[in-house]
């Protein structure tokens, strides 16, 4: 069975000197609307890219991501998550990539032109940063664009509670932009929340993203993520102080449509 691709802007963000554009590809069937039902059951619908527009402007992107690009645009490889740089650091950095399987390098655009990433069924959620940290969640972030760095935040709330001595490390991103993760849930069913010294307790790993202001750790709950083979207890994810937290409620549902969509 043939399909139409017919490209389609569907969401936007723009930063000083930068653009970013999430292009959909709607695929069409061109025989019976059963025969397109049954394609669809067989793979995800629709094609999603990112387009960064820059204009004097810088972009960072996640190894791999770029497809093409267009215009007068230098590439340069960055070292992510270097805190005073010098060989020493960039030492240290290899020894952390290699441990956790991180790339140690993440590729800086600059000049005029347009990047196109690789298409992805997943869906792409775009935001911005206004002289803060965002802390990204394993496996999310595709771009970023205006002044914003790429690095490295350690998070040591389930290394503690586990009594392992190494933290998950997860990208960080800091400064003033815009940026670009990827989720297999639609931007509109997330829940931005904002915590004004609050509480937020997770059963799941629903959360994105969250901003740096907020402290996270790991409590231990009658049920969760993680089954304690003694107690039968688990554990919760919790964010304590002020902050913004990107909630996914319905991740749960698209995981389990993807299983059966997979098996089926």
């Amino acid at each position: 069975m043939e399909f139409r691709l017919h490209p389609e802007v569907i969401h936007t963000a723009e930063s000083a000197g930068a653009r970013l554009e999430v292009i959909e590809f709607d695929p069409q069937p061109t025989e019976s609307p059963l025969e397109g039902f049954q394609q669809l059951l067989s793979r995800p619908a629709r094609w999603r890219q990112l387009a960064l527009q820059l204009s004097g402007g810088n972009a960072v992107l996640e190894p791999g991501a770029l497809q093409y690009l267009r215009g007068e645009i230098d590439l340069q490889a960055s070292a992510s998550g270097g805190a005073g740089g010098g060989l020493g650091g960039l030492l240290r950095g290899a020894v952390t990539a290699a441990a956790t399987g991180e790339s140690l390098f993440k590729t800086v655009y600059h000049g005029r032109g347009v990047i196109y990433t690789e298409p992805t069924r997943l869906h792409l959620l775009l935001g911005a940063l206004q002289e803060e940290e965002l802390i990204v969640d394993d496996g999310a972030f595709v771009a970023c664009a205006g002044n914003i760095t790429v690095g490295r935040h350690v998070n040591r709330g389930l290394a503690a509670m586990l009594g392992s001595g190494e933290g998950r490390v997860q990208p960080k991103l800091s400064g003033t932009g815009v940026f670009a993760l990827q989720s297999p849930v639609h931007p509109s069913e997330f829940q931005i929340l904002e915590l004004r010294g609050e509480t937020l307790k997770v059963d799941g790993n629903l959360v994105l993203a969250y901003t740096n202001g907020l402290t996270f750790s790991v409590e231990k709950s009658t049920r969760g993520l993680l089954a304690s083979g003694r107690s039968g207890e688990g554990y919760v994810q919790v964010y304590r102080g002020t902050g913004r937290v990107w909630l996914a409620p319905t991740l749960p549902i698209h995981t389990l449509a993807q299983t059966l969509v997979t098996s089926a």
